[in-house]
């Protein structure tokens, strides 16, 4: 497996010294080679660490957010996926990324950390160019009415619920108890009933399909939002 060099950008020490020394550092095949309190500490020292995937908070306070750091070294560095973490259940932002740097982002809530193989899973599929949406994120989203999804059979749509959380096609016939082929298939006619073609946009068909998920989908509850306006 390829050791992924991490880049880890998180303004509350304490919260910042948990991502380095309980979470990340327990994922195989990654290390740790530089961690900052604010994004311009981090600009300054990209040259010199060659990183493959930045983990950083939403709201790093003043100064660039982590959006924006991250379409920033998605542009200018070597950094190729990026994992945005915030209190706040807001995933619509990765709709907005722009469209040169919109696959390859992957957004979890605070709360998650804790559970590695998430966030080993996020790490993963950002640097694999994918989009992947927090578990407990999907679980609270539904179909707006009249949107692309309204196309789709349950099983179906329920195959993208598992593709937004970053599952692998094995991984999802595994738990659906079918064949590879036949998740292949059911993917293949997602992409045909939403109108997702390859050559629009020059975007991936995984990611396209993803984001079609976010833009057309809304929260039944969005309980983590009564925390308040934490980052």
């Amino acid at each position: 497996m390829e050791d992924l060099r991490l880049v880890i950008v998180e303004d509350e020490p304490l919260f910042r010294d948990l991502l380095v020394g309980a979470i990340v550092s327990r994922i195989p095949g990654t290390s740790v080679v530089g961690s900052f309190a604010t994004g311009e500490e981090c600009k300054d020292a990209m040259p010199t660490l060659e990183a493959d995937v930045l983990v950083t908070d939403i709201d790093l306070g003043p100064g660039i957010s982590g959006p924006n750091l991250g379409v920033e070294l998605r542009r200018t560095t070597t950094i190729r996926g990026v994992v945005l973490l915030s209190n706040l259940a807001l995933p619509s932002v990765l709709s907005s990324i722009p469209q040169d740097v919109s696959g390859g982002w992957a957004y979890l809530l605070k709360t998650s950390v804790s559970n590695v193989n998430q966030v080993g899973r996020a790490i993963m599929n950002a640097a694999q160019g994918n989009v992947m949406i927090d578990d407990a994120l999907v679980d609270e989203l539904q179909s707006t009415s009249e949107s692309p999804l309204d196309r789709l059979t349950p099983r179906q749509l329920d195959v993208l619920s598992r593709i937004a959380r970053g599952w692998s096609n094995r991984r999802i016939a595994e738990d659906l108890g079918l064949t590879l082929r036949s998740i292949e298939s059911v993917i293949s006619d997602i992409i045909t009933n939403v109108d997702i073609r390859e050559d629009i946009e020059g975007l991936n068909p995984r990611v396209r399909m993803v984001l079609t998920y976010l833009e057309n989908t809304v929260a039944k509850t969005w309980p983590v939002l009564q925390r308040g306006t934490e980052n």
